[in-house]
């Protein structure tokens, strides 16, 4: 992964940051925006967030199932802006289609077109699973981006 600015020529650096990574067999985090993020990351940022939020004890993640100390809430004193307190809204809970394998597709235990009903049953005009909701959904993002239209051409 690289953290990147918007810039082309940040783009550019990134992309061949990337292609360093693969074809030296690496996995890691890479800061091309050295200029707007330092090692340390944002202080300021870091210091708002914990100023305003707390870790959760837990919490039920789609596809993932109930994750402890994976989220955060707003503490009490900023309780006035935190839209679960006000509202008092209910936990939701949505469970994906019985066969669709987006918990395996988030984990890395499968691809996209290792789902039996992706690009079949579950499409993004037809989402079975949450991996296929949205855009930046994993297999959503597979499906659109050519990936599956590639394989499915061959």
């Amino acid at each position: 992964m690289v953290i990147a600015g918007f810039e082309p020529l940040d783009v550019l650096q990134a992309i061949s940051m990337l292609i360093r990574q693969i074809n030296a067999g690496k996995a890691e985090v890479e800061n091309e925006y050295t200029r707007a993020v330092g090692v340390e990351g944002n202080r300021k940022a870091q210091r708002l967030m914990e100023e305003v939020f707390t870790l959760r004890p837990g919490f039920e993640w789609r596809g993932l199932g109930w994750l402890p100390n994976s989220a955060l809430a707003i503490r009490p004193e900023f309780a006035e802006w935190d839209g679960e307190y006000r509202f008092d809204i209910p936990a939701i809970q949505t469970a994906d289609h019985k066969a669709c394998a987006c918990g395996e597709v988030l984990r890395g235990v499968k691809r996209p077109q290792d789902c039996t009903v992706f690009g079949t049953a579950c499409t993004p005009d037809h989402p079975l699973g949450s991996c296929m909701v949205s855009a930046e959904g994993a297999c959503a993002a597979y499906y659109h981006y050519g990936r599956f239209r590639q394989a499915a051409a061959s």
